[in-house]
């Protein structure tokens, strides 16, 4: 038996199977980054629907900043726009030339648009928008119920990310997904630079 054959084969054979794995790791990178493109351009379609600019597409806008006590989204043109109606933006967190977060209001329910362009996802974002999260009363969805239709008296604030990863996921005991929503306190400045908390 000639050891150097037999050790030679192990190593091809470990060797392609290295490649085998680099290959499959590859192609689930580009899936998973192609499916986080779709939820963008999905979430940012709800952002048009919901909170829509004077002109232009939340799709496109290359940055938010804060001028006085109004949201201006810029386009890589140059070119910037308000939202249509001015009021539904209510607080920020940062510097309004570079906040950290805007906060936008919507028949009472608030929705955070997060920015980190070092972020897993704000870094392949044009405005470098690492999430966008929802305000709600429900701290789970998948189920039956409408995410606001708690019965409870007293209401509690969730937080509902549009842009999560599927281990932030959770399961009901028949297995069917859900979506879990963080409970954490917020706090924010308004727009006049005071105190906008949301817990």
């Amino acid at each position: 038996m000639n050891m150097t054959n037999t050790s030679q084969n192990e190593f091809n054979a470990t060797s392609g199977f290295d490649q085998f794995i680099n290959e499959e790791v590859s192609i689930l990178a580009e899936l998973n980054e192609k499916r986080v493109l779709e939820i963008m351009t999905y979430s940012k379609s709800f952002l048009d629907k919901v909170f829509p600019l004077e002109s232009g597409s939340h799709r496109d806008v290359s940055s938010y900043v804060i001028y006085y006590t109004h949201l201006l989204a810029f386009f890589p043109d140059g070119s910037k726009s308000g939202l249509s109606h001015p009021k539904q933006f209510v607080a920020l967190s940062g510097h309004k030339s570079e906040p950290t977060s805007i906060v936008l209001k919507n028949d009472g329910f608030h929705v955070e648009l997060i920015f980190n362009k070092n972020g897993t996802r704000g870094i392949k974002d044009i405005a470098g928008i690492d999430d966008i999260q929802v305000e709600t009363n429900k701290l789970n969805f998948g189920g039956e119920n409408a995410a606001n239709d708690e019965t409870t008296e007293q209401k509690t604030r969730h937080w509902f990310s549009m842009i999560r990863n599927d281990d932030e996921m959770v399961y009901d005991a028949k297995g069917k997904q859900l979506c879990r929503c963080v409970d954490v306190p917020k706090a924010f400045t308004d727009k006049n630079g005071e105190d906008y908390p949301l817990s």
